[in-house]
């Protein structure tokens, strides 16, 4: 075999083209890195929300909570479901019917053009924070639960950060709507860190949930905990039979999953980008191998000479290849996996044109790099076989001419 110190001394010989070689596979995977851990950051989202003895009832036909309306039969519900409910330490059933709404909030003009400006915020209305909390496995960071007077809310940590909020801030909604900032929920790591909680009558009142002129209240979701987990699929697909309302279950971590699905569709649309930018890369490298092949054809044809075969030729050139490959391609793991926990914002579609912006961490998993680390080893490969395969097409005698 051709010893390696002989490859290695070539790219040290000719450092500046390995460099730009490296350099640029070192972009192409940074960027696949990135973009396959925010995948990885919105799936890890999903995978740690809601509880497996949760369930979350909804109206018959909806799969997301925005355009779910369950008439005001909470308490009957309750009563009915009690048997299967868990309870806390003082013997209160966990369970908690929720108005959600998006609220959409002016900002000042955009001061380029003079444009209006707005953003949008998820607002939960409940109707017992603290128990609210309790079933959502929540609690609070810092500051108090709202009280039943006044318009005063809690944000998710994530949510008051992105806004610049805390404990005794205030913020406008919408024109003549204000609230004041009283708590802050240690939500990092889930989907309510994007969300700002307050009454449940303000919300059903101020976002369109409730008929005030009939007196009719509605709920968009009411989420249960149930004492017995395993119970969970068996309390799902019986509860419109047993209750006799117009509803479906799903327990909640489910739930969170059908959103993130939505997800594959953007890991195919980086792969096929990563797809792009790999063909760049091969070329890259394989017009450096060329020109390698072509600078040392006298190398080659001594090795030839000093009696190595062909197939011994192509393996040390396909090598050096992979070594360049590699050379780039961990620095670029190296650098991609810099983002690991930056924070960022998104939005998780329920595929009925709702969903839920989230505030979540770019998370580089085992399984980003695993993926990087052979998509630089098969750039590697195709990049360095073709010029590999040439170099031992050269005959000796010609070559030396």
């Amino acid at each position: 075999m051709i010893p390696l110190r002989y490859n290695v001394r070539n790219l040290m010989v000719r450092w500046r083209v390995t460099l730009l070689t490296a350099f640029g596979f070192l972009l192409v995977v940074a960027i696949l890195v990135v973009m396959l851990a925010f995948v990885e950051g919105i799936n890890e989202l999903a995978r740690r929300a809601g509880r497996p003895d949760n369930v979350i009832v909804l109206r018959e036909g909806t799969n997301d909570e925005l355009f779910s309306d369950i008439a005001d039969t909470a308490d009957l519900a309750r009563v009915w479901l009690n048997e299967y409910v868990a309870t806390d330490s003082a013997g209160e059933p966990l369970f908690s019917p929720e108005v959600y709404a998006i609220a959409t909030q002016q900002l000042p003009p955009d001061p380029r053009d003079g444009r209006p400006r707005y953003r949008f915020l998820q607002i939960r209305g409940v109707l017992n924070p603290p128990r609210a909390a309790a079933v959502h496995g929540l609690q609070l960071l810092r500051g108090r639960w709202f009280s039943s007077v006044g318009n005063e809310c809690v944000m998710g940590e994530g949510i008051a950060a992105l806004l610049g909020l805390d404990v005794g801030s205030s913020f406008t909604i919408r024109e003549g709507l204000t609230w004041q900032v009283v708590g802050i929920l240690d939500s990092r790591g889930t989907p309510f860190d994007s969300e700002t909680w307050a009454k449940r009558e303000v919300v059903g009142q101020e976002f369109g949930k409730d008929n005030v002129e009939r007196g009719q209240r509605f709920f968009t979701s009411i989420l249960l905990r149930l004492r017995d987990p395993v119970a969970v699929s068996w309390f799902c697909e019986t509860i419109k039979d047993r209750t006799g309302l117009e509803v479906s279950a799903v327990p909640e971590p489910k739930y969170y999953e059908r959103m993130s699905e939505a997800n594959t569709m953007f890991l195919a649309a980086a792969l096929f980008i990563a797809a792009i930018m790999a063909v760049g890369g091969m070329f890259g490298l394989m017009n450096t191998m060329f020109a390698t092949v072509t600078q040392r054809t006298k190398d080659i044809a001594v090795l030839r000479i000093l009696g190595y075969q062909r197939w011994q030729i192509l393996l040390s050139f396909l090598l050096e290849a992979m070594l360049l490959a590699l050379l780039g391609g961990l620095a670029g793991m190296a650098v991609g996996s810099m983002f690991h926990g930056v924070e960022q914002k998104s939005f998780i579609s329920s595929g009925q044109g709702g969903g839920k912006t989230v505030v979540f961490q770019i998370t580089v998993t085992p399984f980003v790099l695993r993926t990087a680390f052979w998509f630089t080893v098969v750039m590697g490969f195709l990049g360095g076989l073709i010029p590999s395969w040439a170099a031992t097409r050269l005959r000796p005698l010609e070559a030396l001419r």
